[in-house]
């Protein structure tokens, strides 16, 4: 009898010490050092920017305005899920953007969690430094990744196209206008190819669309004329198997900087509308901003068209650029290296 009472006894012993075993962990869970805590924030949030793009992502969410800031959930700053550790530079620019996001849209859209957390996040990129937050304390939970930085391409239309861009005969009467126009053409359908890694993929609607036309002198008629008159810029949207039709979303008597902006004659301080009536002789700086390409398919192709007008003629510009992946048409630069770090205390 007493093997059997001892027996029992232990046996009760034990299952009430395998109980308190158990909960030991939970009860200490609240004495954990602080220093690891603050780590573990540190590299979510790392995480968060380097690998997420953010969400909402169609249409992206760096090209909400202030009214629906709060629609954004997530600010990721890579370009796609599929290129961790590479960066969109649009929205490295308007992460940062300290007039734009508070420090409760911080908090709330990338550190996440209920703690009042104090942060430092930076981006350095050779001369460039990004930065947010507070100034750093002694102690703090840190993450440093090392990054690349996708820039937007270029479609520079230089004197080296003089020959491809210029009306042979200007006297043949097919040219009897006195308008002479210049289109550069997107392929949404070619752009977007699937086959293209996001890191390298031209993306109007993502990226800006900057075109650029230097040497302008060389399309003059010299022989008369200093300069020649941008009437307007004019856009033309067509579908597959569907006529063109012009776009009418745009107003082209407004400048409207969220959507474009227009410079000529490297005049970077002045920007025109799309109507600028004014005199060219060295060059036109044209950026469609990606909020401008919201009405754009898959597979749409945009002409945008330069339209000069003088009697006579001023310019013998013509014909059709194709910005594509065709390195000569367009310059896409190189991944950028850059450091991200995050502080969190």
């Amino acid at each position: 009898m007493l093997s059997l009472d001892f027996l029992a006894g232990f046996t009760i012993f034990l299952l009430a010490l395998i109980m308190v075993v158990s909960m030991v962990p939970g009860l200490l869970a609240g004495l954990q050092s602080s220093g690891i805590d603050y780590d573990a924030v540190a590299y979510r949030t790392g995480v968060i920017l380097v690998e997420d793009p953010g969400w909402p992502v169609n249409p992206p969410w760096e090209q909400y305005d202030r009214d629906h800031k709060d629609e954004i959930q997530r600010m990721g700053l890579a370009v796609s899920k599929d290129t961790p550790n590479i960066l969109l530079s649009t929205k490295v620019e308007r992460f940062f953007n300290k007039t734009f996001f508070d420090q409760d849209d911080y908090h709330n859209k990338v550190i996440f969690g209920d703690y009042p957390y104090s942060y430092n996040i930076s981006l350095s990129s050779g001369n460039d430094l990004w930065q947010t937050g507070d100034p750093l304390p002694p102690g703090y939970g840190y993450i440093r990744r090392v990054v690349k930085i996708k820039e937007p391409s270029v479609a520079v239309i230089n004197e080296s196209f003089k020959d491809d861009y210029t009306i042979p005969n200007p006297s043949d009467p097919k040219w009897n206008s006195t308008a002479r126009n210049f289109t550069v053409r997107l392929d949404f359908g070619h752009l977007l190819n699937s086959t293209v890694s996001p890191a390298y993929r031209i993306d109007p609607r993502i990226e800006p669309v900057n075109v650029t036309i230097t040497d302008f002198e060389d399309y003059l008629n010299e022989t008369y004329y200093d300069n020649a008159t941008l009437k307007n810029v004019t856009f033309q949207k067509a579908e597959p198997d569907s006529l063109p039709v012009p776009l009418r979303w745009l107003s082209y008597s407004e400048e409207e900087p969220d959507l474009y902006t227009l410079h000529l004659n490297g005049v970077s301080e002045v920007s025109h509308n799309l109507t600028p009536n004014e005199p060219v002789n060295s060059s036109i700086s044209l950026v469609l901003k990606p909020a401008f390409m919201a009405f754009m398919g898959p597979n749409s192709i945009l002409d945008i068209r330069f339209n000069f007008e003088d009697d006579p003629p001023h310019t013998n510009i013509t014909g059709i650029h194709h910005y594509d992946y065709n390195m000569t048409n367009v310059t896409c630069t190189d991944l950028k290296t850059g450091v991200l770090e995050v502080a969190i205390w």
